[in-house]
């Protein structure tokens, strides 16, 4: 790594230097039981070169040839954007807890034990569906280095179980899925893991008509990600530079009920995307975007915030808006941990106070509708009727739309008291919202 560091500084400006070391060990069962254990690995580099003020890129799984790795950053230099960036020199305060030996070691027999305990869980309350079971073990050593002197890495690792179940019979399929993460396979409760999906087969063993309209809507943790998608997109610092966010000039503004906070935490170890450092070698921190339905700030990576005149938070990823670490991939501002504030209201609570409405568990097609203006619009995955505040049956066929602006700010009816972690990246309690468009078939 060193070695393509000093081929390059002769020939650049400044040089940066990202190798990713991963292993992966991913055991899954299928409904007929164990179907895949196969061992990961991968090993990669990526150069990036400011050259006569542009910006070159390259990426390699071949760390044998230096000279041809630098030689592609440079060519690639002389048509990159124009930029005036400097890469970083920090001194890096590591976080504890984002590795753990332990998990590192654990054996596919350990992996192949906890699949089928869950497994098995799920088929005594539950006979007569199928359940699909994946259980993983990551490990990744990430290693940056600079020509101003930056030399920073460090391991993590986690393990993840994905769950998958579809009850099926003639006119009807309904599946409930969900992940679970954690830096130890001790803090995998089969319990934990296996009672909400058992909870959703039950209440979705009956079947109701879906009204129409506009209606309170809960959102659980994982239907939320429709609700805060707009809100992930408007706080993107490139947004905002670009013109295309509505919250740019909205700085210290209360726009939001005073109820709702978010920050986004790189350093909270129970996330996925726990880091000491970014994937720029910029250090990572706690982020107050909302607060108190009040606009603190946004997140950036290096390049948005030299072009935005304040400091990187931390937020240059590679992996895209919602990060997740490829070397193969331009670091860009996005999320690390992404967290809602809780309120004091159970997730029953809040159901109890519908008289009629709907509790979204899923959307389809995340993305769709308007998002730079605050828009949403998403089938339905799993959804339930409330009426009178008691959940009478699962609805099919139904879209939902609105602005999460508007009703974030305006009709925001409560928050549950307790968070739970969607892919790993989003924790986020059940959300109770008025005037959600409902549209079923």
């Amino acid at each position: 790594m060193h070695s393509i560091l000093e081929k390059a500084q002769n020939k650049v400006d400044q040089a940066e230097v990202y190798h990713l070391r991963r292993k992966v060990l991913p055991v899954k069962f299928d409904a007929q039981g164990l179907s895949v254990i196969k061992t990961k690995q991968i090993e990669g580099v990526a150069l990036r070169v400011l050259c006569k003020g542009r910006l070159g890129y390259s990426t390699s799984t071949d760390l044998a040839h230096p000279v041809a790795i630098v030689d592609t950053a440079v060519a690639t230099a002389a048509y990159g954007d124009q930029t005036d960036l400097e890469f970083p020199i920090h001194a890096i305060d590591p976080i504890v807890g984002v590795h753990n030996p332990e998990t590192a070691a654990l054996s596919a027999e350990r992996l192949v034990e906890l699949g089928e305990a869950i497994r098995e869980r799920i088929l005594v309350d539950a006979s007569d569906v199928e359940v699909g079971v994946s259980v993983q073990t990551t490990v990744d050593h990430v290693h940056i280095a600079n020509t101003h002197g930056l030399d920073a890495e460090e391991t993590r690792s986690s393990v993840n179980v994905g769950l998958e179940v579809t009850r099926a019979i003639p006119g009807d399929i309904f599946t409930v899925a969900d992940q679970y993460g954690a830096r130890l396979i001790d803090d995998l409760a089969i319990e934990d893991i296996t009672r909400r999906v058992l909870r959703l087969l039950r209440l979705g063993e009956a079947t109701a008509s879906a009204p129409s309209g506009s209606l309170p809507i809960v959102f659980t943790s994982s239907g939320s990600i429709a609700l805060l998608l707009p809100l992930i997109m408007g706080l993107n610092g490139k947004s905002v530079l670009l013109g295309l966010s509505p919250l740019g000039d909205k700085l210290g503004e209360g726009i939001f009920d005073s109820r709702f906070s978010l920050i986004d935490d790189s350093r909270l170890v129970a996330g996925a995307a726990a880091s000491s450092f970014d994937d720029e070698g910029v250090p990572t921190q706690r982020t107050t975007l909302i607060e108190g339905g009040q606009l603190h700030g946004f997140y950036y990576d290096l390049r948005t915030a030299k072009q935005a005149g304040v400091d990187s938070t931390g937020n240059g990823f590679k992996g895209g808006i919602i990060g997740g670490s490829n070397f193969r991939s331009a670091p860009s501002a996005s999320l690390s941990n992404l967290v809602v504030a809780t309120g004091d209201a159970t997730e029953d609570d809040l159901i109890r106070g519908i008289k009629k409405g709907l509790l979204v568990d899923g959307v389809l097609g995340l993305g769709q509708g308007n998002l730079n203006a605050g828009d949403f619009s998403n089938n339905v995955a799993a959804a339930f009727l409330i009426e009178d505040g008691r959940i009478t049956g699962r609805v099919k066929n139904v879209m939902l739309s609105g602005n999460s602006y508007d009703l974030l700010r305006h009709h925001l009816i409560g928050l549950g008291d307790q968070a739970n972690w969607v892919f790993g990246q989003l924790s986020c309690p059940a959300l109770a919202i008025d005037n959600v468009n409902v549209a079923a078939k």
